[in-house]
């Protein structure tokens, strides 16, 4: 009879986002995976060449969900809809809102990754600049075209991670009476941004 691995590689990779999540990034190690996994650090490393490896495939497994499921709404043209899905997201996958707050500020990897792991980071980072380049060729034949990518990146990004940033930190539930401050704050700026005829 086959025998089937108790361990498989989204065991370690979903075990790196829960503790750079809840502890920071540099937190994240072999040991500290294989720890909170159960598994024998050799069975870590029989999967992965090393810390940033693991690091590396959790981020590139967060972001996609995170364009998918977000950012995929900055290319309809509809800012309030990609700032409630937002919202959703955050609320429906709080590790993987702490996991991207957490990398924001961080040196996320540090060793050298294979060439085509790189290739992978680089066309998940190109897609999701391409979702929001969609939203700002959407966006300027009814925005004031001056600081249009920062009204944007406003609305759409740093000011609902703002809002929801404490939350997170705390690993407190996400208020449902923010989001009335967050559309508040949504219309008036895009109502400034809007050209008067």
């Amino acid at each position: 009879m086959v025998r089937l691995a108790k361990f498989n590689e989204d065991h370690f990779i979903n075990a790196a986002i829960e503790i750079a999540a809840h502890c920071g990034v540099s937190s994240v190690s072999i040991s500290a995976i294989a720890h909170k996994t159960g598994a024998p650090v050799g069975s870590v490393y029989h999967r992965f060449e090393s810390r940033d490896t693991i690091l590396a495939r959790a981020w590139l497994k967060v972001n996609n969900d995170f364009r998918q499921t977000v950012a995929s709404k900055w290319a309809l043209g509809d800012t309030w809809l990609a700032v409630a899905s937002f919202m959703l997201w955050c609320r429906s996958n709080p590790v993987y809102a702490q996991f991207l707050l957490q990398c924001e500020n961080t040196s996320v990897f540090n060793e050298s990754l294979s060439l085509d792991l790189h290739a992978q980071l680089e066309a998940e980072q190109s897609a999701l600049d391409a979702c929001f380049e969609l939203c700002l060729q959407n966006a300027k034949h009814r925005l004031l075209d001056d600081n249009i990518e920062a009204i944007l990146r406003f609305v759409l990004i740093d000011s609902p991670s703002a809002i929801v940033k404490p939350y997170l930190i705390q690993n407190r539930p996400i208020p449902t009476t923010i989001d009335a401050m967050l559309r508040a704050s949504h219309d008036a700026v895009c109502l400034w941004a809007t050209p008067t005829t």
